[in-house]
């Protein structure tokens, strides 16, 4: 697994969510929030082991393990 930019992720991405493999269906960027002044990402997922759907919000400069 090699660690990448969330806002570096794109649909079809292979993640690590919660301890499980996951597969990237959807990712929506916002734009700057008025209280924190950064950028997040809302990722849907769902699981190779078991298909089950996963929502995750992070901030688009954190990082998050991938498969490529």
């Amino acid at each position: 697994m090699v660690q990448k930019k969330v806002s570096e992720i794109k649909e079809g991405d292979t993640i690590l969510v919660y301890g499980e493999k996951a597969v990237v269906k959807k990712i929506e960027t916002s734009g700057k929030g008025i209280k924190q002044g950064r950028v997040k990402c809302r990722i849907e997922a769902e699981s190779l082991k078991d298909k089950k759907p996963t929502v995750i919000i992070r901030l688009a400069e954190d990082m998050i393990e991938t498969n490529d």
